[in-house]
């Protein structure tokens, strides 16, 4: 009787270890494996070649950018000053959002390079962070948001199209994408990013993926995916197993170009001669590194200047930092670079929401008043 019982406990004992373990387990994934995504497996990954616009090697499973500039040793492109604002940069809350009426173009920079557009009756939402960095699980491998969040995620209105440029963890938010999924009608992403969404729940009808200039027609907003000097993964070990690129949407009223993550290279001068000259330009100005994936002051301005941009808004910057550099200083940098260079810029406040026949006068230095 006795070794029957101590059986019987060890029994209990061994069957409680497993469902703790398998708690621990689902927990541990749940909290720091989800995040990373599920990756294209071999047979997705033999469709990318039928792409003929697109750089991948097969063999190698990897995409390539257009110039062979794949270098990771570049440091900061401004290492002379370091400071974060002592309290959170405030922003202008959108608690609720109309429809925009056709012929109309409205935009609203949500920090870094999260931004909502209303072209037409179509809300745009472009790769959208709208949880606070490193204090939630999901987001450990960004710094801690020094921005307030302009759209919390209980106000989001439906979202007609969410368009990702890449998969970088500054870009591609696991938290904020199963967060707002019932609210978002349809996602248009680079090759590879979809299996991402697919391993998060994202259901794939739901899904249109684009290799470069490559196109699709929603609600009477074209979007292409343009070339972009960069890279993707989540880790050192998936660099390069997904696209990246850039967005240019268009209606019959209006066109804005998104470069996303880009170093300074011809597909500029490309777009230009492919899709026309954008109304705006978002472009990527946070001095992060590696270099050659980023562009400096200078290069956006040459860049805005080579898509032909009627306006130039810099974007990725505002809600964190990467690099040792003042966190106004993309701003402070460019607006002077813009000046010099006769570049028409738009300098919105963090949330502001605003149409494009306004953007003349989004030019107020706001940040100087948080140095």
């Amino acid at each position: 009787m006795k070794k029957s019982k101590a059986l019987k406990v060890i029994f209990a004992i061994l069957l409680a270890v497993l469902v703790i373990g398998g708690v621990c387990v689902f927990a541990f994934y749940k909290y720091f494996t989800a995040p990373i995504g599920k990756y294209p497996d071999k047979a997705q990954r033999a469709e990318f070649i039928k792409h003929p616009s697109v750089l991948y090697n097969d063999g190698e499973g990897r995409f390539y950018n257009e110039n062979p500039v794949e270098s990771t040793s570049s440091s900061s492109l401004n290492v002379n000053g370091y400071s974060k604002p002592e309290s959170l940069i405030p922003a202008e809350k959108i608690d609720s959002l109309d429809r925009a009426s056709d012929g109309e173009m409205n935009i609203s920079w949500l920090g870094h390079s999260s931004v909502l557009v209303q072209m037409g009756s179509q809300n745009v939402l472009i790769d959208p962070i709208l949880t606070k960095g490193a204090t939630t699980p999901q987001m450990y491998t960004l710094p801690a948001r020094i921005s307030e969040i302009a759209l919390d995620i209980d106000n989001i209105p439906d979202i007609d199209v969410l368009c990702i440029s890449h998969d970088h963890f500054d870009h591609l938010d696991y938290g904020t994408v199963t967060a707002i999924d019932s609210k978002v009608g349809t996602y248009v992403v680079p090759l590879g990013v979809d299996s991402l969404l697919e391993g998060w729940g994202i259901d794939e009808s739901k899904i249109h993926v684009l290799g470069w200039w490559e196109s699709v027609e929603l609600g009477g907003v074209t979007y292409t995916l343009t070339p972009a000097q960069h890279y993707s993964g989540r880790f050192a070990s998936k660099q390069y197993k997904t696209l990246w690129g850039g967005i240019y949407m268009s209606d019959s009223a209006h066109s804005l170009y998104f470069t996303g993550d880009s170093g300074y290279c011809g597909t500029f001068a490309d777009i230009y001669d492919k899709l026309g000259a954008p109304d705006v330009m978002l472009a990527d100005a946070g001095q992060d590194t590696p270099a050659w994936s980023h562009m400096s002051p200078e290069e956006v301005t040459q860049a805005a200047q080579d898509v032909h941009a009627a306006y130039l808004i810099p974007v990725h910057w505002g809600a964190y930092l990467y690099s040792n550099y003042d966190w106004y200083k993309p701003a402070e940098d460019i607006v002077k670079q813009a000046d010099e260079d006769g570049v028409a810029i738009a300098t919105p406040k963090l949330g502001h929401l605003f149409s494009y026949d306004e953007i003349a006068d989004q030019n107020e230095k706001w940040w100087e008043e948080n140095e």
